[in-house]
């Protein structure tokens, strides 16, 4: 009895647990079905996909029917029928059921089912109570079941195969008669039909035979609250027929010292798959391939997980021909030069081959630096667009003489002008990153002191600092000539 309550209030729990699951898809926080996801989206929910875009038939109905078999005071345990004289036999077999049953599948491993029995029972004691039952019923139940194959072997496994656990609750109807052996005389009665509650718990095996259509097995066993379904309660060993023929209204809790009554069968169960457009998956080369565009799968057989199609891993030949598809035009390759090492590349310099330490405009043009300032100044006119280089000795940050005028008369300008400084330091690649880094800052920073501290700037906050380190070459980094070009600051004007 123990094992039998831990598994009624695992399978209760479960039936609990997929409670939330059925009702996720609804839930605000799932996409809305205007917008489906897809299932090779990172934002796919497996557990939501029998309800989106390719959403599972979760319906079925089933009928069933087999032998029945009661278990209480009147039955004896064995196989053999009971022959009191030539003519009369009382077997406890020989009683059947037929019903019809309903399933919703809530999530692929938990679901409910509710069930409409009708059948018979009969029974027999020849100890004691020498006597034989004849009863009908007919019952009514809704059970949460498990899907005990998904449980214990996965989704991947036996795809075809369907056995679930269940247990739950219900009332049963039924009109009982008890006879003496041998006379066959009426001894006791439920004198009409009589209702209790019952407890079904039982198991199915169901295999998917196509689409629509699945064959299994049915055991249920259920336990009712009462001890008179066989018109007798434990203790009663009167033969007296007017002594309490009529035991109708008997209350439901035990009278005498037996346990309650329970009777149960095993029944043949085809189910019909409702929904539309159903599928069932099949093998392709040896190994299943789920399509769920082409229709919808039955959550009875399909953990919503497998229809997330894993990613294709591109073998080396795939992705360099992504590559080669995706690969955008070639640049000029005169952008990435500046011959002149005049801060214009050779794309838009209109003249390539400037002097050392020329200061050019925006086009690469060398310019009479002390003629513009003059003539910016006179005329009060705004700056244009001009670039110029203040070039360093290795390792060094300090300002060369012959650059020191050059800034006096940028900071002159700056003054009287709206005039803006971009100064952006750079390194040669004989060093560290991080040394690099800190050089080109230091040279940058001896620039921009010398305009405040001796070039008489009157507004730093015009000047706009940057530093590379040495990541922005101008010239090749093997040979001196380049190395020198590479220390440099640079210099943009802009308006």
């Amino acid at each position: 009895m123990k094992k039998i309550s831990l598994l009624i209030s695992s399978l209760a729990l479960g039936s609990l647990m997929a409670l939330p699951l059925s009702a996720q898809p609804l839930s605000s926080q799932q996409p809305p079905l205007t917008q489906p996801t897809q299932p090779n989206s990172p934002d796919y929910n497996p557990n939501a996909a029998y309800e989106g875009p390719y959403k599972l038939n979760t319906w079925s109905i089933s009928i069933h029917g087999g032998p029945t078999q009661f278990f209480g005071d009147l039955r004896e345990y064995d196989f053999k029928p009971v022959t009191e004289n030539s003519s009369d036999s009382y077997s406890e077999w020989g009683t059947f059921q037929g019903g019809i049953t309903l399933n919703k599948q809530l999530t692929y491993l938990f679901g409910l089912r509710a069930d409409v029995t009708a059948g018979a029972l009969r029974g027999m004691k020849r100890r004691l109570y020498s006597r034989y039952f004849r009863s009908s019923y007919t019952d009514f139940a809704v059970a949460a079941t498990v899907n005990l194959k998904g449980l214990f072997f996965g989704g991947t496994k036996m795809k075809h195969w369907k056995i679930d656990g269940y247990v739950g609750a219900g009332q049963v109807w039924y009109n009982s008669t008890a006879y003496e052996l041998g006379t066959g005389q009426t001894l006791r009665s439920t004198n009409g039909a009589t209702n209790d509650w019952i407890i079904p718990l039982g198991m199915t095996f169901n295999y998917e035979l196509s689409r629509r259509l699945d064959l299994g097995i049915d055991f249920r066993v259920n336990h009712v609250n009462s001890d008179i379904v066989d018109a007798t309660f434990g203790g009663d060993f009167s033969r007296d027929p007017n002594d309490g023929t009529n035991i109708n209204g008997f209350t439901t809790n035990r009278r005498g010292n037996s346990a309650l009554d329970k009777y149960g069968y095993g029944a043949v169960m085809l189910t019909y798959k409702l929904g539309k457009n159903p599928l069932r998956v099949t093998k392709t080369d040896g190994k299943y391939e789920y399509t769920p565009e082409e229709g919808f799968y039955h959550l009875r057989y399909t953990d919503p997980k497998l229809l997330v199609k894993p990613p294709k891993i591109l073998t080396l030949e795939e992705m360099d021909s992504v590559a080669k598809a995706n690969r955008p035009p070639d640049i000029d390759p005169r952008l990435l030069l500046d011959t002149d090492g005049d801060g214009v590349s050779d794309f838009f310099d209109k003249e390539p081959n400037s002097p050392a330490g020329s200061v050019v405009d925006g086009s690469g043009r060398v310019i009479d630096f002390d003629r513009y300032v003059k003539d910016a100044i006179a005329s009060g006119a705004t700056c244009s667009e001009i670039f110029t280089n203040v070039m360093f000795d290795t390792d060094k940050s300090i300002i060369k003489p012959e650059y020191r005028e050059m800034l006096t008369n940028v900071a002159t300008l700056m003054n009287r002008s709206g005039c803006r400084l971009q100064l952006a330091g750079h390194a040669d690649r004989r060093a560290s990153d991080r040394y690099n880094m800190a050089l080109s800052r230091r040279r940058v920073d001896a620039v921009r002191d010398f305009l405040v501290n001796e070039g008489g700037l009157q507004d730093a906050s015009k000047i706009i600092v940057d530093y590379f380190g040495s990541f922005k070459p101008i010239a090749d980094g093997t040979s001196r000539t380049g190395l020198q070009r590479n220390r440099r600051v640079e210099l943009k004007l802009l308006p």
